[in-house]
């Protein structure tokens, strides 16, 4: 049975590296901004969450079947509470591994949120220069002149068909 856990430690393990080769694709997508990638990205990541979550209830349920005499309340303290051997030292390799790949993965995503804020402040800016009224006047004009009263101060999109 310990050896079913630690196959699927392995697989844990594999998709998050999965994830954090997604993680490093949408990076570069959103800093080149290729929304069509990104579209085509966001289903395979969230494919491979669902994996996860799948593998770790796997975990969860292997975890349960195997210490039905302890009250392990982490997958650490479970897996002190294991005989020693060579499945023990196995998981607590993979325990390690797998926290060092969550760290990465959840350092990406910060960086990827920071991106996908910063296009966002990108595009709200663009949207608020694009529907600016027409009537504003950016050329130079002479302070003694004239100026014309703005007298349809609509913006872009509030003009009728």
């Amino acid at each position: 049975m310990p050896d079913l856990l630690v196959t699927t430690m392995e697989k844990l393990i594999s998709l998050h590296k999965r994830l954090i080769d997604c993680a490093d694709q949408k990076k570069t997508i959103l800093i080149e901004r290729r929304v069509d990638e990104l579209n085509r990205l966001v289903p395979e990541e969230a494919e491979l969450i669902r994996q996860l979550e799948s593998l770790d209830s796997e975990r969860q349920q292997l975890m349960a079947d195997l210490s039905e005499k302890q009250t392990a309340s982490s997958f650490g303290e479970f897996i002190e509470q294991l005989p020693d051997g060579a499945a023990k030292d196995k998981l607590q390799s993979q325990l390690a591994s797998l926290q060092q790949l969550m760290a990465e993965l959840q350092e990406k995503n910060r960086t990827n949120e920071q991106l996908l804020k910063d296009s966002m402040r990108f595009v709200h800016h663009m949207i608020e220069q694009v529907t600016k009224s027409k009537q504003q006047n950016f050329n130079y004009q002479s302070p003694n002149s004239q100026q014309k009263s703005p007298t349809n101060n609509r913006g872009f999109f509030d003009t009728k068909a």
